[in-house]
C-alpha cells in the first residue's frame, strides 16, 4: 500500500509540473495538508529500529510529538539519536493534539527484558520487577531498569543512587538550595538516603543536613509591616465611611468643579465623546496626537511581527511554537526533550534569521517613515493652529529687577525699540524661592468664596480620643496633599495674610532671567523675531538680551523653576542620577536576591521548577520594583527642577527606562547564574551528551537547552504579567476610583470643605507623557526574546498586543474624562520617544548577527559557529552600537528637517 507521505508528494508533483506559480502554490498547500495528516498518523504509533518486536498490544499508548521524535535505540552509541518525524505546520498540531489521550510516562512497561539491556530514553515507566530508570554511565540518555538496591550499579550512573519512588527513577542527591550534596551508598535502606555538605549562598546547614534560608527573616518582615499598614489603611477607610454625610452642597461644588475641569470642544460646556480620534483630533496639542500616535504604531508593529512569526509557524512548521518551552517530568523525558529541542531548533534556525532580517529592516524603516510624518505633523499643526507659544517668544539673560519696578512696562518699552512692534504684554518669570507657601496662601484666599466658613467652632473635635486622633491626623495628611487647606480659629486673622504684607512681600521678590513677549498676532512675532536677530538681542538696561522661539503653551510651564541656573539643575541631575542607582541597589541586595536564592534551589529538570507560590512572588518582587522606580524616578525628574512639564517628562522617561533596563539586567544576570550553578550541581545535561558543568565557554553555555529554557521561562514572565498588564490594571483603581470616593466621604464629612477647597479634593489628575518609558521598555523586553528559544516568541508578543490596545483604550477614556485640561505643544518627548526606538532597533541587530552566527554552527556542536568566544559577544556589541549611531543620525539629519521647513509640510 501506498503511504501518506508519497501520495502527498505525487499529488503535489501534478500541481507543479504544471509551470505557473498558482499551481506550485495550490500544489504545495495541498502536500502541506497530507503531510500534517500523515505525520499525525505516523506519531500514533511508536517507532522501532531494526530487530525490534514492533508488536503493538492493545494497551500502547499514542505517543507524543517529543517522545516519537526521537527513534528508540538498544545500542551504546548516542550519536545514533536521529530527529524525525515533524510535524509541519499549525494543522498538524490542532489534529495531533485531538488525537492525543493518555501520557506515555504515566503507563507502566510489561517487557521484563528491559531489566537487563539499556534503552535509549524509553518514554513508558519501567517493569514493576525493575521499576527504577536508571541512566547509564558512558551512555547519554540511555537508561537501565533497575531494582532498588541496584541504583548506582549495572554499569549506570555511580553518584545517582537514591531510587525516587515519585518518578520511579534512580537520580542524584537533592537537597533544596544545596551546592554539595552526598546521597547514601547503593543498597542503602535507611531513611535519610541524602545529606547536603554545602549550602548555596544565602543558606546555612542545618543538623539534619537541610539548608535553611537566611533572607527569610527579610520577607517576614516585609510582610508584617505590609500585612499592619493594610490594615490600618483599611480601619481608616472604613472609619470616614462610617461618617454621616453632612456637606452635600460641598460634594456638589467639588462635582461641579471637577467636570469644569475636563477638556470640552470650543464653544461646548459638554466634554468630548469618548469615541473621538485621538490620532487626527488635535484636542490638546500636537504632542497629545503625537502620543497616541506612537502608541497605535508600536501595536501594528507587533502585529505584523506576530503574523509573519505564525506564518513561518503555519507554513513551515509548528514546532515553532513549542520549542523550549516543554517540560519533562523523568531523566528520560528531559533526554528527549533536550537532544530533540537542539536539533530541532537547529533543523529551523533559519526562520528565525528570516524573521529576524524582517524584524530588523521593518522596525528601522517603519521608524523612519514613522518619523517623517509625525514630524510633517507637528510642522503643519503649528502652521494651521494657532496656540499661545504661537504669538510669544521668549527673552533669556535679563538683568534682575525688584518686584517695586514697573517690570512688564520698561520690557515692553525695550522690544518696541528694538522689533518697532509693541507686545501685546509681557509676562516675567519671578524667583519666589522661600515665599512659595506665601503666595500660594495669599491666591487661596483671593479665590476662597466661603472663608466664612472659618468662623465655625471645632464641633465635635474635642476629646476624640487616640483612635479619634489618629484618624484626624491621617484624614489631615491626605487633605494636605490634596492642597485642601482648611482655615482654623487660631489661624483666622493672622497678619500675615494682610494686605500689606502681602504687598510688602512682593514687593520684595525679584525677576529671573527670562521672561515671555507676546504679540497680537504671529505675522508681528515673526517679524519681530526677524529684528532682534538682526539687531543681536534685544537692549535692556544696556545688555543685549537674545530672544527666540517658545514651544510651551502657558499651562505646561513651571513658573516656580525659572529661578534654577543650568550649572545647580546639572547637580540636581546627578543626584537624582545617584538616588536612582542607589534604589536599584537596596531593591536587589535587600528583596531580589533572597528570592533569587530561593528559586536557585530548583534545577529545572525533570519536573524540578517553581510554582505558582514561586512565580506570584516574582510578580509581586517585579511589580513592586517598577512601581518604585517609577516614584524614585518622578521624584528625581521633579527634583531637577526644569522649567516646564516637556522637559521633566522627558527627563523623567530617561531616568525610568534606564532604571529599568539596569534593574531588568541585573535581576536576570543573577538569576540565571543561580539557576546555572544549581544545574550544574545536579548534573545537567546538554544535547550533545556532556554535562552542562563541563561547558568551558560562555557561548555553549547560552546556547544549551537547560539555559535557554530557564532564561526564556523567566523572561516571559517577567514580561507578562508582571511587566505588560498588572501596573496597567492596578493604574485605573489607584488614580481615579480610589481618589474619587475618598473625596466623596472626606468632604461629605466635614462642612469646612467648600468652595476651592472642595474642589481641590475632588481635582482630576494630570496627564502626563511618562507613558513613553512604559512603551519603550515593554519594547526592549519583547525583543530580548528572539536570543533564547523561539516558542516563547509568539507568546509574548501576543502578551504584547493585547496588553498595549488595553493601554491604548486606558489612555482614550483618561484623557476625556478623568484628568485635568492639559496643552501638550511641544515635540520634546515624542522625539525622544522616536530617540529611543533605536533600543530595540539596536538590540534585533545584535540578535541577528548571534542566530546567524549559530546558524552557521555544526548543528551537533554547541558554540561552534563562525564567530566564537569574544569575537561573537564584540560583533553583537558592534551590531547594537553601529545601528543606534546610524538611527540617531538618520533622525538628525534625515527626519528632523520635516519638522522646520514649512515647505515640506503636506498640505493634506
Amino acid at each position: 500500500p501506498i503511504s501518506p507521505i508519497t501520495l502527498s508528494n505525487l499529488i503535489a508533483d501534478c500541481f507543479t509540473a504544471r509551470d505557473t506559480s498558482f499551481a506550485t502554490m495550490i500544489g504545495q498547500s495541498v502536500q502541506l495538508c497530507l503531510l500534517a495528516i500523515a505525520c499525525d498518523l505516523s506519531l500514533s504509533l511508536p517507532t522501532c529500529s531494526t530487530g525490534e518486536d514492533c508488536a503493538v498490544s492493545a494497551e500502547q499508548p499514542k505517543w507524543s510529538l517529543v517522545q516519537s521524535s526521537t527513534k528508540t535505540h538498544p545500542g551504546p552509541r548516542a550519536s545514533e539519536l536521529e530527529v524525525g518525524h515533524q510535524k509541519p505546520g499549525l494543522v498538524g498540531h490542532i489534529l495531533g493534539d485531538s488525537l492525543a489521550t493518555k501520557q506515555p510516562e504515566e503507563v507502566q512497561s510489561t517487557d521484563t527484558s528491559l531489566c537487563s539491556k539499556d534503552v535509549f530514553a524509553r518514554p513508558e515507566l519501567c517493569p514493576a520487577v525493575c521499576p527504577y530508570a536508571a541512566e547509564m554511565q558512558n551512555e547519554f540518555c540511555h537508561f537501565r531498569c533497575v531494582q532498588r538496591q541496584d541504583c548506582g550499579l549495572l554499569g549506570t550512573v555511580q553518584n545517582a543512587t537514591i531510587p525516587d519512588d515519585e518518578i520511579k527513577v534512580c537520580r542524584h542527591c537533592k537537597v533544596e538550595a544545596c551546592a554539595k550534596c552526598v546521597a547514601a551508598k547503593p543498597g542503602d535502606n535507611s531513611t535519610k538516603l541524602e545529606r547536603c555538605v554545602t549550602c548555596m549562598p544565602g543558606y546555612t546547614l542545618n543538623e539534619e543536613g537541610e539548608c535553611d534560608m537566611k533572607g527569610i527573616s527579610v520577607f517576614i518582615l516585609i510582610g508584617v509591616v505590609g500585612a499592619v499598614a493594610t490594615v490600618g489603611v483599611i480601619w481608616w477607610y472604613v472609619t470616614i465611611v462610617l461618617k454621616p454625610c453632612v456637606n452635600d452642597d460641598g460634594i456638589k461644588e467639588g462635582l461641579q468643579g471637577r467636570h469644569r475641569m475636563k477638556l470640552f470642544p470650543g464653544g461646548s460646556d459638554e466634554p468630548y465623546p469618548l469615541t473621538t480620534n485621538l490620532m487626527a483630533t488635535n484636542i490638546a496639542g500636537p504632542g497629545t496626537m503625537a502620543m497616541f500616535r506612537y502608541e497605535a504604531a508600536v501595536i501594528l508593529w507587533a502585529v505584523v511581527l506576530l503574523l509573519v512569526w505564525l506564518g513561518f509557524a503555519f507554513f513551515v512548521s509548528s514546532d515553532l511554537l513549542i520549542l523550549g518551552t516543554r517540560n519533562a517530568s523523568s531523566p528520560q523525558l528531559l533526554c528527549a526533550v533536550v537532544a530533540w529541542g537542539h536539533a530541532r531548533q537547529m533543523e529551523l534556525i533559519w526562520t528565525k534569521v528570516s524573521w529576524l532580517s524582517f524584524a530588523y529592516v521593518f522596525s528601522f524603516a517603519g521608524a523612519i517613515v514613522y518619523g517623517i510624518q509625525q514630524s510633517k505633523m507637528f510642522a503643519r499643526c503649528n502652521n494651521e493652529d494657532a496656540t499661545m507659544p504661537s504669538f510669544a517668544l521668549k527673552l533669556t539673560n535679563l538683568p534682575i529687577f525688584n518686584g517695586s519696578e514697573a517690570v512688564e512696562e520698561r520690557l515692553k518699552a525695550a522690544v518696541k525699540v528694538a522689533t518697532g512692534f509693541e507686545p501685546l504684554g509681557v509676562s516675567v518669570a519671578w524667583n519666589y524661592e522661600g515665599a512659595e507657601e506665601e503666595v500660594k496662601h495669599a491666591i487661596e484666599a483671593e479665590l476662597d468664596e466661603d472663608e466664612e466658613l472659618a468662623e465655625q467652632t471645632h464641633e465635635g473635635e474635642e476629646n476624640l480620643g487616640a483612635l479619634g486622633g489618629l484618624e484626624k491626623t491621617i484624614t489631615d495628611k491626605v487633605l494636605h496633599a490634596w492642597h485642601v487647606h482648611i482655615v482654623h480659629l487660631d489661624s483666622h486673622g493672622d497678619d500675615h495674610s494682610s494686605p500689606e504684607k502681602i504687598k510688602q512681600m512682593l514687593e520684595g521678590l525679584k525677576t529671573t532671567p527670562t521672561a515671555f513677549v507676546v504679540f497680537r498676532d504671529q505675522a508681528s512675532r515673526e517679524q519681530a523675531l526677524k529684528a532682534a536677530i538682526a539687531k543681536g538681542g534685544v537692549e535692556v538696561n544696556g545688555e543685549a538680551c537674545p530672544m527666540e522661539t517658545c514651544c510651551y503653551a502657558p499651562e505646561g510651564l513651571f513658573w516656580e523653576n525659572f529661578h534654577v541656573s543650568p550649572g545647580t539643575r546639572g547637580w540636581k541631575i546627578a543626584l537624582s542620577t545617584m538616588a536612582l542607582l542607589a534604589s536599584c541597589c537596596v531593591w536587589t541586595f535587600l528583596l531580589y536576591i533572597p528570592y533569587a536564592l530561593y528559586m536557585s534551589s530548583f534545577s529545572f529538570a525533570n519536573g524540578d521548577e517553581p510554582g505558582e507560590f514561586s512565580e506570584s512572588i516574582f510578580i509581586v518582587l517585579v511589580v513592586g520594583s517598577q512601581i518604585g522606580l517609577f516614584v524614585v524616578s518622578s521624584m528625581g525628574a521633579k527634583f531637577a527642577q526644569f522649567q516646564s512639564e516637556d522637559e521633566t517628562q522627558r527627563t523623567y522617561t530617561i531616568f525610568y527606562n534606564a532604571a529599568l533596563i539596569l534593574n531588568l539586567v541585573m535581576d536576570i544576570t543573577l538569576q540565571t547564574f543561580l539557576s546555572y550553578q544549581q544545574m550544574v550541581g545536579v548534573g545537567a545535561h546538554v544535547s550533545d551528551g556532556r554535562l552542562l558543568g563541563s561547558l568551558s565557554s560562555f557561548q555553549e553555555i547560552f546556547e544549551s537547552y537547560p539555559i535557554q529554557k530557564s532564561v526564556g521561562k523567566l523572561l516571559y514572565v517577567y514580561c507578562w504579567p508582571c511587566t505588560f498588564l498588572v501596573p496597567f490594571m492596578a493604574e485605573p483603581f489607584v488614580a481615579w476610583l480610589l481618589p474619587y470616593f475618598t473625596a466623596q466621604m472626606l468632604v461629605g464629612a466635614n462642612k469646612k470643605i467648600r468652595g476651592e477647597n472642595a474642589v481641590k479634593a475632588f481635582e482630576l489628575g494630570e496627564m502626563e507623557q511618562g507613558r513613553y518609558a512604559d512603551i519603550i521598555f515593554n519594547v526592549i523586553l519583547v525583543v530580548c526574546i528572539p536570543f533564547i528559544s523561539p516558542a516563547y516568541l509568539a507568546w509574548t508578543f501576543g502578551a504584547l498586543i493585547v496588553s498595549h490596545i488595553y493601554i491604548y483604550l486606558f489612555d482614550q477614556v483618561k484623557t476625556l474624562r478623568y484628568v485635568v485640561k492639559f496643552n501638550f505643544s511641544g515635540p520634546d518627548v515624542h522625539w525622544l520617544g522616536m530617540q529611543l526606538w533605536a533600543i530595540p532597533c539596536s538590540i534585533l541587530a545584535g540578535a541577528l548577527v548571534f542566530k546567524a552566527n549559530q546558524m552557521s554552527a555544526d548543528p551537533h556542536k554547541l558554540g561552534s559557529g563562525f564567530l566564537q568566544g569574544e569575537q561573537l559577544w564584540y560583533s553583537i556589541a558592534a551590531a547594537f552600537a553601529l545601528h543606534f549611531v546610524v538611527h540617531q543620525c538618520v533622525l538628525e539629519f534625515v527626519v528632523k528637517p520635516f519638522s522646520s521647513d514649512p515647505g515640506l509640510v503636506d498640505d493634506k
